[in-house]
């Protein structure tokens, strides 16, 4: 197990798997982390020794025929689609804070998707197999062509939003896509908040395959196309028919910048360095009542997968507490990924006995520190 120098002795930086394993043995309570790109979910713990994952990486296994990538925990998604993009492959579900430095362990243990995940799924969706180790010191192997699935979980859906509570991932392997052979964004005007929130609901509706819709606050949504050239024009001209058949004021205009429009969740600059980075999940009926206290808070947000999840930007200079408050008023639960804070779930929380219960099967001893 290699450790900095320059570190604290406290912080251990596993290289191998049996380095994994050796900590969960040796310490009492352990905190792992990757890449820290998600501060908040990252913020150093003073009861439990921290494990940073960032040397336990590489590509395992890649077969192209296959669409199947292994690669270790600590392995950045920015090599990971390097890899990929040699063989015209990628991951369709957005991870975001790539540019960042976010490892897959890491991604996969907050559970993060981006825009892609409302024609393809989240990355729970694109998870096959898992290896990790338990709060026992034990390699355990679940999904793929391995199952050894513990006390009848499916433990690879099960590790996807974990946080580093159950169990130390080591190992992951995904699905993959080809990639298409060409995408469009179109940007949609409308002429307030309630009408774009209409026509985000009709278009998601319709029979036409939307990769990708999110809703710009300021009466715009924005809509990605992907497939072959042809597929892609024809799409294009059916979403605006659809948009002058219900909204004739509308402006339909093709996107000159597509990478600036969806970019800044990918790269993790959305949020600036005195806000939180919230992400909430919430329902298309939920939405008009959430926007309305969000406006009223001049909060800065987003809202993705065509009504579906919402991204925030708290002002650190304002408590947490008042948008814990807020969410918990709507029933809502929500993630804060980046900031200087400690606190990491905020709102309601439907699935906290079900959490113990899958916790005392993985970890018995409570090695494991996290957001339960």
């Amino acid at each position: 197990m290699t450790a900095a120098s320059d570190r604290s002795p406290e912080i251990l930086h596993p290289a191998t798997v049996s380095d994994v394993v050796e900590a969960v043995r040796d310490c009492p309570r352990l905190q792992v982390v990757g890449a820290a790109t998600k501060s908040a979910l990252a913020a150093s713990r003073c009861d439990a020794v921290r494990c940073e994952m960032t040397h336990l990486s590489g590509v395992v296994d890649h077969q192209p025929s296959e669409f199947l990538l292994t690669a270790l925990a600590g392995t950045r998604i920015s090599e990971l689609h390097e890899t990929l993009e040699r063989h015209g492959q990628y991951f369709p579900f957005d991870p975001p804070l790539v540019a960042a430095g976010a490892t897959i362990g890491g991604t996969l243990a907050a559970g993060l998707s981006g825009p892609g995940r409302l024609r393809y799924g989240g990355i729970r969706d694109f998870v096959m197999g898992i290896r990790f180790v338990d709060g026992l010191g034990q390699v355990v192997t679940a999904g793929g062509r391995v199952v050894k699935n513990a006390a009848g979980y499916d433990i690879p859906k099960l590790m996807v939003g974990s946080c580093g509570y159950l169990g130390a991932i080591v190992e992951v392997t995904l699905k993959v896509f080809p990639r298409p052979a060409s995408e469009a964004t179109l940007s949609i005007k409308t002429a307030d908040f309630a009408a774009a929130a209409e026509l985000q609901s009709i278009l998601a509706r319709s029979p036409i395959e939307l990769t990708a819709v999110d809703l710009i606050p300021e009466r715009e949504l924005l809509i990605r196309l992907s497939g072959n050239v042809e597929a892609v024009e024809t799409l294009s001209r059916r979403v605006a028919t659809i948009v002058e058949q219900h909204q004739p004021a509308a402006v339909v205009e093709s996107c000159s910048d597509a990478a600036a429009a969806w970019g800044s969740l990918q790269s993790g600059t959305w949020a600036g360095p005195d806000e939180y980075w919230v992400r909430v999940a919430l329902g298309p009926r939920q939405l008009a009542a959430l926007e309305h206290d969000l406006a009223a808070s001049l909060v800065p947000r987003r809202y993705s997968a065509a009504g579906n999840l919402a991204w925030l930007r708290w002002p650190a200079s304002r408590p947490l507490e008042q948008l814990d408050d807020l969410l918990r008023h709507h029933r809502l639960g929500g993630s804060v990924l980046t900031g200087q804070t400690a606190r990491y779930r905020l709102g309601t929380r439907g699935n906290a006995a079900i959490i113990r219960r899958i916790k005392r099967a993985l970890d018995p001893a409570g090695k494991f520190v996290g957001f339960a």
